[in-house]
């Protein structure tokens, strides 16, 4: 098997669409796509990212609006292939259309499952895209991470876990802490329960003693009943919730596995599939109607002490009642007292359900304290990766190029999740979240809110009075305050340029500074395919001669680069081993030439020096 030090797109064709019929090999080095304005030489750049399925940024993203609108207009109903070459010398076919995901064949043409992985990493910058990640944070951010992408995705996957842990330990605690509430306000009522049963047990003459060890009994004999009573009802419930689950499966399987479809072209497959669920369907309902008739053997076997106890206590409160009976003083005393008694006996059912509660929410604590530290070095792990890009990226681009990480810069989150806490609270959530989320860190407020620090949290945030009890009574609520304790913040770059000998962040310089301060850092050395729209944008010739395409020269024996371009210094100067030159008759758009720079020197004069005479013409002023 062949290997190289890189991946490469070996063949590009589509079917359809705008570029119907286009087919075009790319070479190991440097190619570049030129043509006149609207022969669709973006379009085959975007094309590629989409079959690669290498969308740039965030969901909802303009940028990816405008691409997906390109895509959906050259491609119409067509179809769009790639030939790929892995470095470990793999040959894959990746097909495309508009509304399906990327098929991959083997070199046989069978198709194969990537599982969410894809085939081979590639870098696509479409035009201006340059500039929108010199203004923009998260672009920045996902171009560094591209250098450390293997370990990011493993530290993202982590993450992701441990972030659904927590939100999963969190909806465990946050009913717990509510019936924790309800159970300790209900309890408040047994101080005044006690102090009216000691003033009967002081009734009662010198039969008193034997009068409250009656009244004692027939309170245990309430909590016995309760007791056998609340087991048979938990015995009930469980089976019922299992019963259930019966047979829902089984239910579910006709109408995934529709008639239509196991009728079709590959409903063998889907048949087999749908008899292997039945056999585990029919075993899991098995195993569901065993267990629910174990708890019907459990409830039918609690009926004789049910009925035991009744007939017990039946004699026992006969008794009772004889004694009372005797004592006409107390009797009328009698029911009050039993009345107390057997509210008390509700209430030290709640104080165990309370400590069972509480030992509950004790464990869930623990476990979200371990899951808390877990979550912090996952974070403070990826940002130490980056950490190390930036320093990789300095030593080879300083003096010209500085950059920077910060860790949990990026607040946005932060600020929008305490203005929803503050929706309802009575002041101006925008000024209240921004000033909040400028000045403490979610786990700084979260200390603050625990220990009730209304004036600190006032004073730190600039806050009136009013203000920081707000912030104090919302955060304070249970959903709030475990959100804020796990509220994500990423890590913000900063990009920076030497102008004159100082640095200026890439956000506030000129746009072709800005281009100035991006594209060395695109170029750099990677095993992956760069692809750009026009990486000349912006930029005088002085640097593109000085920078990239020196740059080029360096990287593209180690490197597959794909450019379009309308500069002639990049294909000439940067020695493309593959020119391809696009036409349209504006209806569709086509392969017009391609070859080496030698074998398309007539196009290159043309479209990129301005034809033969406008080049003699230059050269002459020049006197060159």
């Amino acid at each position: 098997m062949k290997t190289t030090d890189f991946h490469r797109i070996r063949r590009f064709r589509v079917f359809g669409g705008f570029l119907d019929g286009t087919d075009i090999e790319f070479s190991d080095g440097l190619n570049c796509l030129i043509g006149p304005r609207g022969a669709g030489k973006s379009s085959i750049l975007e094309l590629i990212r989409f079959a690669l399925d290498v969308m740039p940024g965030r969901e909802g993203d303009l940028l990816r609006r405008r691409i997906d609108n390109i895509v959906r207009a050259n491609l119409q109903g067509g179809r769009v292939e790639l030939e790929i070459e892995t470095k470990d010398g793999m040959i894959y076919t990746i097909t495309r259309t508009l509304d399906g995901e990327p098929i991959v064949l083997d070199s046989d043409d069978k198709p194969i499952s990537l599982r969410g992985s894809r085939l081979i990493p590639v870098d696509v910058y479409s035009q201006n895209q340059i500039e929108n990640i010199a203004e923009t944070p998260h672009y920045q951010l996902d171009l560094m991470d591209k250098f450390a992408e293997a370990e990011l995705i493993g530290i993202g996957v982590s993450l992701e876990m441990l972030e659904g842990d927590v939100q999963g330990n969190t909806g465990q605690i946050i009913p717990l802490l509510q019936q924790q509430s309800r159970l300790a306000e209900q309890i408040k009522e047994r101080p005044l329960i006690e102090e009216r049963l000691r003033a009967f047990a002081k009734t009662g003459g010198a039969d008193a003693a034997q009068i409250n060890k009656s009244h004692s009994l027939k309170a245990l004999r309430d909590r016995e009943s309760q007791t056998a009573a609340a087991a048979a009802e938990a015995v009930k419930t469980q089976a019922q919730q299992i019963k259930k689950l019966k047979g829902g499966l089984s239910g579910e399987l006709p109408a995934l596995f529709g008639n239509d479809l196991l009728e079709g072209p590959n409903g063998e497959l889907l048949a087999n599939g749908l008899k292997k669920l039945r056999i585990v369907a029919e075993e899991a309902d098995h195993f569901l109607e065993e267990a629910v008739g174990r708890l019907r053997t459990a409830y039918d076997g609690l009926k004789p002490l049910q009925e035991s106890l009744s007939q017990a206590h039946a004699g026992q409160e006969i008794e009772f009642r004889k004694l009372i009976e005797k004592h006409k003083e107390t009797q009328a005393q009698s029911v009050e007292r039993t009345k107390l008694e057997k509210r008390r006996n509700e209430l030290l059912a709640m104080e165990r359900q309370l400590s069972e509660v509480k030992r509950q929410l004790l464990d869930l604590e623990k476990q979200r304290a371990n899951l808390m530290t877990q979550l912090s070095d996952c974070r403070d792990e990826r940002f130490t990766a980056r950490m190390r890009v930036a320093q990789m990226l300095n030593d080879q681009l300083n003096p010209m190029i500085s950059v920077e990480v910060r860790q949990f810069g990026q607040r946005e989150n932060y600020r929008l999740f305490v203005e929803r806490a503050l929706a309802n609270a009575g002041v101006k959530k925008q000024l209240v979240g921004s000033r909040v989320a400028m000045n403490v860190t979610p786990s700084e407020l979260y200390e603050l809110v625990r220990t009730k620090s209304s004036k600190e949290i006032g004073d730190r945030c600039q806050l009136n009075e009013n203000q920081a009890a707000a912030v104090l009574a919302e955060m304070s609520k249970p959903e709030n305050l475990y959100e804020l304790e796990t509220v994500g913040m990423d890590d913000t770059p900063s990009i920076q340029l030497n102008d004159g000998g100082s640095y200026k962040d890439s956000a506030s310089l000129s746009t072709g500074q800005k281009c100035t301060a991006i594209l060395p850092i695109l170029l750099f050395e990677s095993a992956n395919p760069l692809l750009i729209d026009q990486p000349e944008d912006n930029l005088d010739n002085g640097f593109v001669f000085e920078t990239v395409v020196k740059t080029i020269r360096k990287v593209c024996g180690s490197r597959q680069l794909i450019f379009v371009t309308h500069n002639p210094n990049i294909p000439v100067l940067g020695d493309a081993s593959r020119v391809i030159v696009m036409q349209s008759n504006g209806q569709n758009a086509s392969l017009r030439a391609s070859g080496d720079v030698d074998g398309c020197k007539e196009h290159i004069v043309s479209l990129l020096e301005g034809g033969e005479e406008a080049f003699k013409k230059r050269m002459h002023r020049y006197d060159y």
